[in-house]
């Protein structure tokens, strides 16, 4: 098995809803010297939720499958910059193969990849950014009993805004399934679901390795959000980590850093019936959040038309996005399962 410097022993998971600041965190913390943060691996969605399927680690046949899988996981979850990583360490799957033999668990092996890439990038200590590992917390801690967890959250109206204006920001084709993925209704219950997840948590994950930190938060003030960072994945505050070169917004054109301009444009960018629904359906979310509920004048008929087009818009949503979600009975629970349980 191949030897690294970088370490597992406390990795860092930054997890939310999409489009709440996770990407953004991702690269503060990446702008830091010890700390290697590459783009979404979709790790445990996209392979560990496949290993009925992929079989166990003592089979050759089943280390050579996950390293096809993972040899192009970035690729596939548009991550350019980092797939030419891997493509640089590793010529072939074959290759990439070779360094995982000897993992004797699925947590082994993504730690190993992860330690890999984070050793060519001179750092010390690697982190992950993935949104959706917010309904795998419970597996990952199993396999890293110490890894610090950042849960970003975001008002739902501006969550909405800017999940409906996503595919501006990415690859052609993309485009199309990415414009499939938002309806009012689906979206709000995307986030309703996500911030049901955070009792259980704050139950799973020790007090001193867990950070709730609100997007608008972190925009506002960001030094003062970015030393909270810090002192919960137990590293010195650089000045450099607010030097980001990228910007925090849906909107191609916006300038690049931290801001916060895109805070309240919900108030004027979304209809007044998206608005209603979102704060229908997870009015309590948010204002346990912290976030205040806005009185709306809105036409019935257009709520009810919207909402009478959820069951199709569902069916549209999980066929654009079958490619990258894995199985789908385990992938629905996963999200409905948050709706039903106790608060």
């Amino acid at each position: 098995m191949t030897k690294t410097q970088c370490k597992s022993d406390r990795p860092i998971f930054v997890v939310g809803t999409p489009r709440s600041g996770t990407t953004l965190t991702a690269r503060i913390l990446g702008r830091h010297s010890k700390l290697f943060m590459p783009g979404e691996t979709h790790f445990f969605e996209d392979i560990y939720s496949r290993a009925e399927e992929l079989g166990l680690l003592d089979s050759p046949q089943a280390v050579k499958k996950i390293s096809q899988r993972l040899f192009n996981l970035y690729e596939r979850y548009n991550e350019p910059f980092d797939q030419k990583r891997i493509e640089g360490i590793f010529p072939t799957p074959d290759a990439l193969e070779k360094a995982l033999v000897g993992c004797q668990s699925y947590g082994d092996l993504f730690a190993r990849f992860m330690e890999i890439q984070c050793d060519r990038e001179g750092k010390s200590r690697w982190g992950n950014n993935v949104p959706r590992d917010l309904f795998w917390v419970e597996e990952i801690l199993r396999f890293f009993p110490d890894a610090k967890f950042i849960v970003c959250v975001r008002d739902i109206r501006a969550f909405l805004l800017s999940y409906k204006g996503k595919w501006r920001i990415t690859r052609r084709e993309n485009v199309d399934r990415l414009k499939a993925l938002y309806h009012p209704v689906i979206t709000s219950f995307l986030w309703k679901s996500s911030m049901r997840r955070l009792p259980a948590i704050q139950k799973a994950v020790p007090q001193k390795n867990l950070l709730i930190m609100r997007y608008e938060d972190l925009v506002r003030d960001p030094e003062a959000s970015v030393r909270r960072l810090c002192r919960t994945v137990e590293e010195e505050f650089e000045p450099a980590m607010l030097e980001v070169d990228s910007h925090n917004s849906s909107n191609a054109l916006a300038a690049k850093g931290i801001f916060s301009s895109s805070i309240d444009r919900w108030r004027t960018d979304l209809a007044p019936e998206e608005i209603a629904i979102a704060q229908a359906i997870a009015g309590p979310e948010l204002e346990q959040l912290g976030y205040r509920l806005e009185s709306i004048k809105v036409s019935q008929l257009k709520v009810a038309v919207c909402i009478a087009s959820t069951p199709f818009a569902l069916w549209r949503a999980l066929r654009a996005n079958r490619a990258v979600r894995g199985p789908i009975v385990p992938y629905l629970v996963r999200r409905l399962g948050s709706l039903v349980a106790s608060s």
